[in-house]
């Protein structure tokens, strides 16, 4: 990309200089100075300094649009002119697209990103923007709403959600702030020759002919530059939209969804068209072609080619009956049904509708859990994994799922799920809850507490995932004194497991990268070997929990360290006080580079699975781990399996631990 980008800017200067040396070439000759002995050509040292000052000009702009960029995909929604939706919306039709997003989050082990929608834009289209999974926004249009029935919105949102997880967001819009110094000459020319420049003391029409001069040349030349952003465009997007859609067929396994989607992008006269406002900019983040452009510059392969690719037949037949359907709805009788637009519409034939594939679906076969296929899973949900999101969505009651759509509430349903399950803390913990936040958060978190505590464990982390996304609109202030209050919470009995360290972490690494999306880094340079002490200790207080016995610890630490590290050179041995350091240990390993995560998980996967059998509870504690560093793991069991299987520790610090308190005494080796 950075060569193409800087034969862009190349090409750029090389039109710039060549054109204001032709225009001085002909301004001297027009006037006859060429033959009173003025040379017709510029002199070296203005072209170079025209060069070092537009040069200099397309640097500044787009430091300035990365700059602003840097506020995370909200920014780009408001150029747009996208509307939010709201969390907590009424509207029936915008509550069913928050429904499927927060479907593919949890699927995919992400916090949901904020829903936004193109309201007077009736092609079907959709985009992602954002650095990252705390600062993603998601935007499709109304036309996705009108036209696309819940399945083929679904593969159009896993799409864009293969964007998030595989980190293109963050490639796409760094992009936007490289072309806009690129495309800065034609924006300026543009705005010459549009502009008012009639008023004033001066000549009138020569003060226009000028600028308008100046704003032809600059508009011819910037147009170049356009030109050489839209095959950076094109190069970049194009691999991509591919991998995107192979990854969405992976998240939904209806293959007939996405093809759906295309095929009446390809049908109806609208299709993927955006027409209120300049799309060039966004171009490469889009779902289909924003605008009209020949095959050899467009962002996206063509509908046919991305059809094919997706394993299904293009035919010219499919297309013509889509087309004849929809060129007419009417409401549905019955707004849930398959072949219904998410907006309760459907074709005024709908014999003609071309869904006589709905009826085939793909089923998955279920395969029982090992590290290479939990490695496997991460960035790629399967269709078993949004099953299950959608039975974790319908089983968490409704109090909780409401609070998690406000920052008062998220805040209170946090808090309410550090709170232990022993009544006999609970008043500790509440009167800490009252110190830090205040009385009314406690009575919040009061409310909840019935619901929170008696909560599935598969429910915990999604629904811990669903209510972060609202920590954006607190204050800094108010950050700290959240995470303050949490590790009150989780300190108050005066031991820490690893359930509750991975938690508050959570929530801290969302509130530092909130703050600053741009900055935050989700791999690193570092190699896992390097880093096999801090891989070790964490894989031995894994092994150790649920009061493990040492030897049997010990050979599960062993199994895992000598599959993923064989030759590690190190003994088995947990630090007496890992909590002080873990943190620091999850920032190291956090710094791994992509794959050595995946080796690192793999690890932690075989100490999980080391006994042929994994609760509940470990899995989750597993993707808690994973979340931390930045590998989303989707879940890997089914939701008829999430049976809460804590027993409540008695109040007394004397008293046995409690089943998910790590055994944290130094083992022999």
């Amino acid at each position: 990309m950075l060569v193409l980008f800087a034969l862009a800017v190349v090409s750029v200067l090389v039109a710039l200089v060549g054109a204001l040396a032709l225009g001085k070439y002909a301004f001297m000759h027009y006037f006859g100075l060429a033959y009173a002995g003025y040379s017709p050509w510029p002199a070296t040292s203005t072209m170079v300094g025209i060069a070092i000052t537009a040069t200099v000009a397309m640097a500044w702009v787009s430091w300035m649009r990365i700059r602003e960029l840097g506020q995370g995909g909200a920014v780009v929604m408001e150029w747009i002119g996208a509307r939010e939706i709201a969390p907590d919306t009424t509207d029936l039709v915008h509550r069913r697209l928050n429904n499927i997003v927060q479907e593919m989050a949890i699927a995919s082990s992400i916090p949901p990103p904020d829903v936004y929608l193109l309201a007077h834009e009736h092609g079907i289209n959709a985009f992602v923007a954002g650095h990252g999974t705390t600062d993603a926004a998601i935007c499709v249009t109304r036309g996705c709403l009108e036209k696309l029935t819940r399945d083929e919105l679904q593969g159009v949102i896993a799409h864009e959600f293969s964007h998030i997880v595989h980190g293109d967001m963050r490639l796409n819009i760094r992009l936007i702030g490289l072309l806009a110094g690129v495309m800065f000459l034609a924006t300026t020319g543009r705005s010459l020759i549009y502009g008012d420049f009639s008023s004033g003391k001066k000549d009138p029409t020569f003060y226009m002919l000028g600028q308008y001069s100046i704003g032809l040349i600059l508009l011819c030349v910037g147009s170049i530059g356009h030109l050489a952003g839209r095959v950076v465009q094109a190069a970049v997007s194009r691999s991509r939209e591919f991998l995107a859609g192979a990854a969405a067929v992976q998240f939904t396994r209806q293959t007939l969804g996405l093809v759906g989607a295309l095929r009446k992008i390809q049908a109806l006269s609208t299709g993927s068209a955006l027409h209120g406002f300049d799309s060039s900019e966004v171009a490469h983040m889009l779902f289909g072609e924003g605008d009209r452009w020949s095959r050899l510059l467009a962002t996206h392969p063509a509908v046919p080619v991305r059809i094919r690719a997706l394993g299904m037949p293009y035919r010219e037949q499919d297309i013509a009956r889509i087309a004849n359907a929809w060129k007419t709805t009417v409401p549905a009788a019955d707004v849930n049904a398959r072949h219904a637009s998410i907006a309760g519409l459907v074709p005024s034939s709908p014999t003609m509708g071309g869904h006589a594939f709905d009826t085939i679906r793909t089923v998955e076969t279920p395969r029982a859990a090992t590290p290479q296929t939990v490695i496997a899973s991460i960035g790629h949900a399967t269709e078993t994994a949004v099953q299950t999101a959608k039975r974790l969505i319908s089983s968490v009651p409704a109090r909780l799922l409401d609070a998690a759509t406000t920052a008062t509430g998220a805040q209170a349903l946090i808090l309410s799920l550090a709170v232990g399950i022993e009544r006999g803390w609970r008043a500790a913990q509440l009167d800490g809850i009252e110190q830090h936040m205040g009385t009314a958060t406690r009575t919040q978190v009061e409310a909840l507490l019935d619901a929170s505590t008696r909560l599935a464990p598969m429910a915990r982390l999604p629904l811990l995932q669903l209510a972060l996304p609202r920590l954006r609109r607190m204050s800094r202030a108010q950050g700290q004194t959240l995470v303050q209050a949490l590790e009150a919470l989780v300190h108050a009995d005066g031991r820490i497991d690893l359930y509750e360290f991975c938690l508050v972490r959570l929530v801290r690494l969302h509130l530092a990268e909130t703050a600053h999306p741009a900055r935050a880094r989700f791999a690193g340079p570092a190699r896992l070997f390097d880093r096999r002490a801090d891989f070790a200790t964490l894989c031995a207080i894994l092994a150790g929990r649920g009061g493990v016995d040492g030897d049997a610890a010990r050979r599960i630490w062993q199994q895992a360290m000598d599959s993923t590290l064989p030759g590690h050179g190190l003994v088995h041995t947990v630090p007496p006080a890992w909590q002080s350091s873990l943190d620091a240990l999850l920032q190291r390993l956090d710094a791994l580079r992509p794959v050595d995560k995946e080796l690192a998980v793999e690890g932690l996967a075989t100490v999980v699975l080391a006994d042929q059998r994994v609760t509940v509870e470990e899995s989750e504690l597993l993707r808690l781990i994973c979340a931390c560093l930045h590998c989303p793991l989707p879940p890997f069991l089914t939701a008829g399996d999430s049976r809460d299987h804590r027993e409540p520790r008695p109040p007394s610090p004397a008293a046995e631990p409690d089943a998910r308190k790590l055994d944290v005494s130094p083992l022999s080796t």
